[in-house]
């Protein structure tokens, strides 16, 4: 009997040791700076303040996470870019920086237009050789890159002396040795809201004519007070243009946009991810001469609104009113970001597939469209952790790289062998 008392004994203090252990370790865990513990903290911190344990622990949505997807399983590789500089963010302060593919090359552009460049093999084998490229760029605040064979285009703003800024368009041919950037266009409007983050100036090729460029351009007003320049033809408001590069001449093709993030085109169709006010981010399938909407019809709703049982701000319905309606629109919004169509060399089980990526909600998307870009056949969360600002794939390895701007990292997405 004794015996049993003493082992009784033994036993209790065993599981306080443990649960003390686990407790001390949570503890340290919460409050370290260690940058390998960042993903733990971050989720940690959510369910202790969400108070969501259980839906952790009895995960009956089946979602995975990495290395498991659905189907296949991935590794996300994270390499620290410590030359980035903070820069302001819609929420605060992020490490937001673009990428391109230039050969055998990512060329990496961040918000202050500094350009630095690495080669893929060197970073899949844990050589981090950033050189920075010299430039004789001037912007204050770059917004997107994009690269056609031998030349990248830059979009930015500029503030001019009446405090108003303008969005510029250079380009130049891709030199590590120096990159000379030309004017193609510059576009100014007192009525576009043209904010701090990252919002207008999303560049895509249209139809891959070499001497035309689609450049999204920032909705008019603020974000509770739209103003209608969107749906105007005469304001370049909440629009994306068509750019000659020949001629530096634009038209509007299509209009009654609020904030566009990511593009793609190709001779097929052109797609934008766009966000919406409160909730309503979306996914457009773009065609000239089109209009989309907004200020007139979201599935989002003005951000002072919150849940009430007030009439919605915004019409319900694009149709009814003679608008485009999004493919699909996410309810709550994700911080919808950019979209890439991806090889199908990547997986057998990942064909015809677009990826998507998400600020603040930090998943990556992968989506697949019917034939017609008018629904979304289905998509798959991937919980990355980081806010996704951009992705490319490079087709040599079959890696898909994302810009991680939260922690200022690049993150390597590869298939586990």
């Amino acid at each position: 009997m004794n015996i049993l008392k003493i082992f009784n004994k033994v036993i209790l203090v065993i599981v306080y040791f443990i649960f003390f252990t686990v407790f001390v370790y949570l503890v340290i865990l919460i409050n370290s700076k260690e940058p390998n513990d960042i993903d733990k903290r971050r989720l940690l911190k959510s369910i202790l303040k969400k108070n969501t344990i259980s839906n952790h622990i009895f995960n009956d949505y089946r979602e995975e996470f990495l290395p498991n997807t659905q189907f296949i399983k991935l590794k996300l590789k994270k390499i620290d870019l410590e030359f980035l500089k903070l820069n302001s963010c819609y929420f605060g302060s992020c490490y937001t920086f673009f990428l391109e593919k230039y050969k055998s090359n990512i060329i990496l552009t961040d918000r202050y237009g500094s350009f630095r460049y690495a080669r893929f093999d060197d970073l899949k084998n844990n050589k981090q050789h950033f050189k920075i490229i010299p430039t004789n760029l001037d912007f204050d605040t770059v917004l997107d890159t994009f690269i056609i064979d031998d030349l990248i285009y830059v979009s930015g703003k500029k503030i001019n002396n009446n405090a108003n800024a303008e969005i510029h368009v250079v380009s130049g041919q891709v030199n590590f040795d120096q990159i000379i950037f030309k004017d193609v266009i510059k576009l100014s409007s007192d009525k576009c809201f043209f904010r701090h983050s990252v919002h207008s100036g999303k560049i895509q090729l249209y139809k891959k004519e070499k001497n035309k460029i689609l450049i999204s351009i920032n909705s008019s007003g603020s974000p509770d007070k739209p103003g209608m320049d969107n749906l105007s033809k005469n304001s370049i408001c909440g629009k994306i243009l068509l750019v000659n590069t020949d001629t530096k001449k634009y038209e509007i093709f299509s209009s009654g946009h609020r904030n566009i993030i990511g593009m793609y085109s190709d001779e097929n169709v052109i797609l934008a991810t766009e966000h919406g006010p409160f909730a309503g981010d979306e996914i457009n399938n773009i065609k000239k001469g089109s209009s989309y909407g907004w200020p007139v019809a979201s599935y989002g709703e003005n951000y002072s609104r919150g849940q009430s049982n007030e009439i919605p701000n915004y019409k319900k319905s694009h149709k009814k009113n003679n608008f485009s309606e999004p493919i699909f629109s996410f309810l709550p919004a994700i911080g919808i970001s950019e979209i890439i169509k991806l090889s199908n060399n990547f997986s057998e089980m990942w064909q015809d597939n677009f990826l998507i990526g998400s600020l603040n909600g930090k998943y990556l998307y992968r989506v697949k469209f019917d034939e017609m870009y008018e629904k979304i056949l289905y998509y798959e969360k991937i919980f990355i952790g980081d806010r996704i600002r951009d992705i490319i794939y490079e087709n040599e390895s079959n890696d898909i790289y994302l810009s991680l701007e939260l922690n200022g990292t690049l993150g390597i997405l590869s298939k586990v062998k």
